[in-house]
């Protein structure tokens, strides 16, 4: 592998597809259902010369017989090729899968066979060649006779995307192909810079303060969590009353202002988390901070005897998205990231230097700590000073993963600022 290859990383950007003609909606929805239909075709020759041959088919073999198909010839050749090799790279997981099984890595139990899609469904359209006209416009490829009987699709590109190196462009069916998303996904360039290895910031995530993090400097500030929490609820208000309405009409399908409502909850999710994390990134890219510290609570990751209440709090509050997302942002930073279990944390008084025990999740102990937190949001620490218990969790998650020394944060607790809080518009 080169080291141009090693160096570059992909983002993905998203937007619903908008101000369709209903012309170009019948195009798109045609082609989404050729594209089901050849994935379906794909993947029954793929199926039927494994049953008959014991042998994965691969795309060479599977494309000379796919392409005199009429779901082939109706697409575009480079967007049939791309399903085709959609095909193949399910096909290798499933194979990749029984080989490790047969080595012993693997339960034969597990593995399924890649199946058909639903033959009234539809499929994504993936465009390989990209070409984009000098106004911004990209006019979706199709074959010729399909073109003839249809007519063109052009999508206005957005700006940023425009000066970006797109290496592929996907147009995803939404509920039933009723509506469309448009996702682009570009080259990023991974940073040449090292940040210091000696700074590390650490976060402890929560509901009404989503992050809270703190740095071996004593800086530290908390990125709000109520917009979530709010948007969570509204979401949760207007589906009670759907399946409320459909429950009287005995409807068990999920309904197009349903989707509606779960589209416009995710698509705001998704901006918060995206700004939140590229906020903590940015601001160890300016702080000259070379490790980030997540924490995560094994024992609520399992426990599934929450209140209803509080689970869909949690449950709608894409934690494991946030990881993911500051994981993937800190490889093209150069940032080192680093997942802490964060076992009591948030009862350890840190400042005392108090001890940090690991979490049997099947046997829970409990312990006395030097501290303790007298009200939701302080922490008193038996030093004598009161802090905000969500930034003693922090230092507590910094303490645990042992990257930085603390000493001199310890025995200064001057030197710990007020957490400044940080509204994500």
């Amino acid at each position: 592998m080169s080291n141009r290859i090693k160096n570059i990383h992909y983002g993905t950007q998203r937007q619903q597809l908008k101000n369709l003609t209903k012309k170009e909606y019948q195009a798109l929805r045609e082609m989404c259902f050729l594209a089901k239909n050849l994935y379906n075709v794909g993947t029954y020759n793929v199926r039927q010369h494994y049953f008959n041959q014991g042998e994965h088919l691969n795309y060479e073999a599977n494309y000379h017989v796919c392409k005199e198909n009429e779901n082939y010839k109706l697409l575009n050749s480079n967007i049939a090729q791309q399903i085709l090799k959609e095909v193949d790279s399910s096909f290798r997981s499933f194979f990749g899968l029984i080989k490790l099984a047969k080595e012993g890595k693997y339960d034969f139990r597990g593995i399924k066979s890649p199946k058909y899609l639903d033959k009234e469904g539809f499929f994504s359209i993936i465009i390989g060649q990209i070409r984009i006209k000098e106004d911004g416009i990209l006019n979706v490829p199709m074959s010729p006779a399909f073109k003839k009987l249809y007519g063109k699709v052009s999508i206005k590109v957005p700006q940023n995307i425009l000066e970006k190196k797109i290496k592929e462009i996907r147009i995803i069916p939404k509920h039933k192909a009723r509506f469309f998303e448009i996702q682009y996904c570009y080259e990023i360039p991974k940073s040449e810079e090292v940040s210091n290895q000696k700074n590390a910031l650490a976060i402890d995530l929560g509901l009404e303060n989503l992050c809270t993090c703190v740095t071996n400097l004593g800086d530290s500030f908390i990125i709000d969590g109520k917009r979530l929490k709010s948007v969570n609820q509204w979401a949760n208000k207007q589906n009670d009353k759907i399946e409320s309405l459909k429950l009287k009409k005995n409807i068990t399908a999920i309904t197009r202002k349903q989707f509606k409502v779960w589209n416009k909850r995710n698509n705001q999710v998704k901006d918060y988390v995206n700004k939140t994390c590229f906020y903590i990134i940015d601001y160890c890219v300016k702080n000259n901070i070379g490790n980030l510290i997540v924490g995560y609570n094994a024992k609520l990751e399992k426990s599934d005897n929450m209140e209803r209440k509080i689970y869909r709090n949690f449950i709608r509050i894409p934690f494991g998205e946030i990881k993911g997302k500051l994981e993937y942002l800190c490889k093209i930073k150069n940032i080192n990231f680093i997942r802490q279990e964060e076992s009591y944390t948030s009862k350890s008084d840190f400042f005392a230097d108090d001890f940090l025990p690991d979490i049997n999740v099947d046997n829970v102990k409990k312990y006395d700590f030097k501290g303790e937190r007298i009200t939701r949001g302080q922490y008193k620490s038996s030093v004598g000073i009161i802090i905000n218990a969500d930034v003693n969790a922090s230092l507590n998650i910094l303490k645990k993963s042992q990257v930085v020394n603390l000493s001199n944060l310890q025995n200064n607790p001057q030197i710990l600022k007020q957490p400044q809080r940080v509204r994500i518009s």
